[in-house]
């Protein structure tokens, strides 16, 4: 048991200094383009270590490249297989999802950085798609291709949102989205 708990206080440490490294960068990109920032300056703004930045991250885009991953293993874990498609109900919770990160992403966006926002949610998001539609789809199914699809689709929509900067609420986006694209896939 003792173990246990060793482990259990490693990982929220590791997970705090995480944290402390993604709110350190996003501080540091408020003020100068990402690629004029420093491991250095990240470090002393995040108030941790070097060695600890190392222990966790390759360098500083696998800051954000984790941060994606974290983020879309959260969308997974809290929307749960879908039972049916029910597109205004998957594009709320999807807009919904992405609009509680709208800082983050205006962020990006702001320091020129929409290439990495489209690469790393797309990366991710079909393995999401694939989990919201069951995980019993066998490999190299159909289904594939649907979550290509549809991952294609709400990441172009979520690019356009953002580029407006995402000022319109994620339940009006999502009507707006579901009854045009009713019109068209029927």
């Amino acid at each position: 048991m003792e173990g246990r708990r060793a482990v259990n206080g490693h990982e929220r440490q590791k997970e705090q200094s995480a944290r402390m490294i993604e709110e350190g960068l996003d501080a540091l990109m408020e003020e100068k383009p990402f690629d004029r920032i420093t491991v250095s300056e990240i470090v002393r703004k995040a108030d941790v270590a070097r060695r600890t930045f190392y222990r966790l991250y390759r360098g500083k885009e696998d800051v954000l490249r984790r941060r994606f991953e974290r983020l879309c293993g959260e969308y997974r874990a809290r929307y749960p297989v879908l039972s049916g498609y029910d597109l205004e109900q998957i594009a709320g919770e999807y807009f919904g999802f992405w609009h509680q990160n709208k800082a983050f992403l205006l962020l990006l966006y702001r320091s020129g950085m929409e290439g990495l926002i489209y690469f790393e949610i797309s990366r991710a998001s079909v393995n999401v798609i694939r989990s919201r539609m069951g995980a019993g789809q066998p490999e190299g199914s159909d289904s594939v291709y649907f979550a290509e699809y549809s991952t294609g689709g709400f990441l172009q929509l979520l690019m356009g949102w953002i580029r407006e900067g995402m000022e319109e609420a994620p339940e009006e986006y999502a009507g707006k989205i579901s009854r045009a694209l009713r019109r068209y896939i029927t």
